[in-house]
């Protein structure tokens, strides 16, 4: 990877000493621990959304168990409410 400078300070080839090497080599591994780091990143995000859809699946998958068990109190009851805690169901009067 080059870097090019926009400011001219000679105008044949310099070398880096070694400190410079080395500050540049910290910066260009600083932005491959990030890179690394976003792509983690984005594989947990993914497996979140698939988690997500999952359990968005479950919780229909049980509103529509809970909408066929009161349809069917409904049809052997009548209207009413149920006490879930004791199983007593008080029909509505009318």
């Amino acid at each position: 990877m080059e870097t090019t400078l926009t400011k001219s300070v000679a105008t044949a080839p310099i070398k880096f000493n070694d400190e410079e090497i080395k500050e540049l080599s910290g910066i260009r591994g600083a932005y491959d621990q990030i890179t690394v780091a976003l792509g983690r990143l984005e594989l947990q995000k993914r497996a979140l959304k698939k988690d997500e859809t999952r359990v968005i699946e479950q919780l229909a998958s049980v509103e529509n168990q809970e909408k066929v068990f009161l349809d069917k109190i409904v049809a052997k009851y009548g209207e009413g409410t149920l006490d879930a805690t004791t199983g007593i169901f008080t029909p509505k009067n009318g």
